[in-house]
């Protein structure tokens, strides 16, 4: 007979919120019967987190490669590669400060939200009743 380790429900309930969350993030940034054109799981994590810091209600609409790497645990320099494909892509454009400058960050282009919007709108097929209805007073 086999050792079997007894854990805690706590422990358990743990593990089950992160394989869900696993499954989930899969099943929302899976690229398998999408146009051949269409962005690889890093891009679009890339796209949506531009999408909802522009959407944010604040006066700022426009984020850096380090905002992102921040945001989405990632380094800085993946990050930097990843803004700069999408760049030469046509999904996101850089907002400079001064002339001839570095970017002082990036906002999405058309193409850009198109992405953001399908990934959000396929990532709510996988979460039915959320958001919840507001409730009424």
């Amino acid at each position: 007979m086999r050792d079997r380790e007894q854990w805690a429900p706590e422990l358990r309930d743990v593990g089950l919120v992160a394989l869900q969350a696993s499954v989930l993030a899969r099943r929302i940034f899976d690229t398998r019967g999408r146009r051949r054109d269409a962005l690889d799981p890093a891009r679009t994590e890339i796209v949506m987190a531009i999408a909802l810091i522009e959407t944010a209600p604040r006066e700022l609409t426009r984020t850096s490669v380090e905002s992102l790497a921040s945001q989405l645990s990632l380094h800085g320099e993946a990050v930097r590669e990843l803004v700069f494909d999408l760049l030469r892509s046509g999904h996101v454009r850089a907002v400079h400060d001064e002339p001839g400058e570095d970017p002082a960050g990036f906002q999405l282009t058309a193409a850009g939200w198109a992405v953001a919007r399908a990934a959000v709108e396929r990532a709510g097929r996988f979460l039915p009743g959320w958001p919840p209805a507001p409730t009424r007073r």
